[in-house]
């Protein structure tokens, strides 16, 4: 009776044994499954499966900051050259005042009128590329400005034409004075000729009183 307690008890433990052994072998092998599957479930670029560090992002550039300029490629500077100044064609006009010279009419002295003439002879040569037209000369003595006078405008060589280049006029403008710029002339001897832009003086000489 004895040994027959001892057979199944025996039999009993072996059983135990070789299902603790097979769950054994069971539980190793869902272990290495799972680990697999974590494994090929983890995020690119992981290391060490999900016991790994992933690799920090990209940092974007903050708003306005600069890129440093590599050494080996210097920074180029444009120059934009300044607009240049179209030249005035009338500064290439040349001027000389051959004459000027002053001719009183016979207005009794103390009078108020004072009338009088003045003859200028000038020569303007266009030494530029282009065709000028000069202005209507204005004559000015002190503070008075006169201009030409109308009456004889239409003579012969008593007003400049239009120039072409490299061409040279000479003319012989006439001014009727009267009143303050009659004796300012006779005194001074001086006066100015507006022409071409420019105020260009001249020394005038008295001559007899015109007939």
């Amino acid at each position: 009776m004895t040994s027959r307690r001892s057979r199944l008890f025996l039999l009993g433990l072996i059983r135990f044994l070789a299902l603790v052994t097979v769950a054994g072998g069971v539980g190793v092998t869902l272990g290495m499954v799972l680990t697999k599957v974590s494994d090929d479930k983890a995020p690119a670029g992981a290391v060490g499966g999900s016991t790994g560090t992933a690799a920090p992002p990209a940092t974007a550039a903050a708003p306005g900051a600069t890129t440093p300029t590599s050494p080996t490629s210097p920074a180029t500077t444009t120059i934009t050259p300044a607009p240049t100044a179209t030249p005035d064609p009338l500064d290439q006009v040349r001027l000389s005042v051959l004459g000027a010279r002053l001719f009183t009419d016979d207005t009794p002295s103390g009078a108020r009128e004072q009338r009088a003439r003045v003859t200028v002879r000038i020569r303007a040569e266009n030494a530029g590329g282009e065709s000028v037209t000069l202005a209507r000369p204005i004559l000015r003595i002190g503070s008075v400005r006169i201009a030409t006078d109308p009456d004889v405008e239409g003579l012969p060589g008593s007003r400049f034409a239009a120039q072409r280049p490299g061409v040279a006029q000479t003319v012989t403008l006439r001014f009727s004075l009267a009143g303050e710029a009659t004796p300012k002339v006779v005194r001074d001897r001086r006066a100015r000729v507006l022409i071409a832009g420019r105020s260009v003086p001249m020394r005038v000489k008295l001559r007899a009183p015109a007939r």
